[in-house]
């Protein structure tokens, strides 16, 4: 058994793709593994449930999904091995677009060269960066940024593990959606199980 475990973070502002988001990451899941949804309510695009989260997570590692992506089969099994053969290392994978674009598009921490989706990061208290937006950057690149300052240069890889599904309507679409106040769904022993019956589906 590994002594890498993964907390997965999911913001999600209540698109029906939720459902295919989590059917990706729960088939893959390993015991000590742990996914975290949270409704979003804040409009900066999970920002504030990423950080309102960080700090709670059990796992060794930090994984973060959009409600309207998925992960590829097999993923969640090549990221653990990078984590086990690369201790302490920040891992930047690739993701795979429906018109066939590909992200990274070179290996380098770069604006729009890198996405929420794509990076593995130790769970180190007081070495993780925070996600907010400064200016025309989003969240995601510069809490990457921050915490490569703290954690060291990351290593990029060519596997792809995460494929986007959506057709990436426009957020204020998403937001109308939105119904019910912030909540958190947490699973940790037998997730398939309990997830599939907070889906309504068994």
């Amino acid at each position: 058994m590994s002594d890498v475990t993964f907390s997965i973070i999911v913001p999600t502002t209540g698109r029906p793709s939720l459902t295919q988001t989590l059917a990706s990451i729960v088939e893959q899941l390993e015991p000590g593994d742990e996914v975290i949804v949270l409704r979003d309510d804040s409009g900066d695009l999970g920002d504030t449930p990423r950080n309102e989260t960080m700090h709670r997570a059990r796992g060794t590692h930090l994984l973060f999904m959009d409600d309207d992506d998925q992960y590829a089969r097999g993923a969640l099994a090549t990221i653990r091995r990078f984590a086990e053969e690369h201790p302490g290392r920040i891992g930047i994978f690739r993701m795979r677009y429906l018109d066939g674009h590909v992200l990274w598009r070179r290996p380098a921490l770069e604006y729009r060269n890198v996405s929420t989706q794509l990076f593995v990061v130790p769970n180190v208290p007081g070495k993780l960066g925070r996600w907010e937006r400064r200016g025309h950057v989003i969240g995601d690149f510069v809490f990457l940024t921050e915490t490569a300052k703290l954690q060291g240069e990351p290593i990029f890889r060519e596997e792809i593990i995460t494929h986007v599904r959506s057709d990436r309507r426009p957020l204020v679409r998403a937001l109308q959606r939105v119904t019910t106040p912030l909540r958190e769904l947490r699973y940790r022993t037998s997730p398939r199980t309990r997830l599939r019956r907070a889906l309504g589906r068994g």
